[in-house]
């Protein structure tokens, strides 16, 4: 596993890392330190952007990776003048994570280029989750058709999961910033669901703002729950999360700062699949 400090990777020049156990299957891909990146074109095109530009490659032996590069403009690499870039909180944010033991993405390569402190341009490439799909996307056509009482099971079962990877993440100071439900992978191992944070460029270990960390947070996870959850449930998520030495009035304080968080910005209303007959 790649890893990296929260800061700056080069004043001046490129830094290239690469896991030494994928660095041949990853060049037969075309992924190296002299290549080409920001015309990389191997593979399918996942989302495009004039900033951001992701793709997905398969090697011969299936196994799969996906190609995230950020390319800067000259008013845009000001932002991360000596700044740590997306990119390289990425790979300091998965790091973070698997020391607390929360399951994400494998980082197998990583790249930076600054000219005199400006970031121009990153990438990052991360292993596939196998057999997995965003949170967003199991809960409105997978989850929302479970027939009663198993939608409550699959529910309790992830809710419990999200609950504890998020108090585990907060008391060791580490906060997402984008924790919303298309950034959790979910997989099916067996009879269970196991879930899986994914894409954390805005990752920080605040330090001094903790509350307002958590607030966004578990804003992030309301904004679709709102329109899926009761009340009651998304209640009794805010009361696991703060546990069983809550004081009285903790949850409700807590649960009114993420409606407040959420009121700043609407979230936008899920349209719900019919559900399945029979």
């Amino acid at each position: 596993m790649i890893s990296l400090a929260r800061s700056i990777q080069r004043f001046h020049g490129q830094k290239f890392l690469i896991n030494l156990a994928y660095k041949q299957q990853l060049k037969e891909l075309g992924i190296c330190a002299t290549m080409d990146w920001l015309n990389y074109s191997a593979g399918q095109l996942v989302s495009d952007s004039p900033t951001t530009r992701c793709r997905r490659v398969a090697a011969e032996d299936g196994t799969v990776y996906y190609f995230k590069r950020y390319y800067y403009s000259t008013k845009n690499s000001l932002l991360f003048w000596m700044r740590p870039g997306k990119a390289t909180v990425e790979v300091w944010a998965y790091r973070q994570l698997i020391g607390l033991e929360i399951p994400t993405l494998e980082v197998v390569a990583f790249s930076e280029r600054r000219v005199l402190g400006l970031l121009k341009s990153a990438f990052i490439v991360t292993r596939a989750i196998s057999d997995s799909m965003d949170l967003e996307y199991f809960a409105l056509n997978i989850w929302y058709q479970m027939p009663d009482p198993m939608r409550r099971q699959v529910y309790d079962e992830i809710s419990n999961q999200l609950v504890d990877q998020v108090r585990k993440a907060h008391r060791g100071r580490f906060f997402h910033h984008d924790l919303k439900w298309r950034n959790i992978l979910v997989r099916k191992e067996g009879a269970h669901y196991s879930t899986v944070w994914i894409d954390a460029p805005r990752a920080s270990n605040m330090l001094f703002r903790g509350r307002r960390g958590v607030v966004v947070d578990l804003a992030g996870l309301a904004r679709i729950a709102i329109s899926l959850l009761s009340h009651y449930d998304r209640m009794r998520f805010v009361c696991k999360y703060l546990g069983s030495k809550r004081k009285p009035g903790d949850a409700k304080q807590l649960y009114q700062e993420v409606a407040s968080n959420l009121s700043r910005r609407l979230p936008s209303a899920v349209v719900l699949p019919p559900r399945k007959q029979g």
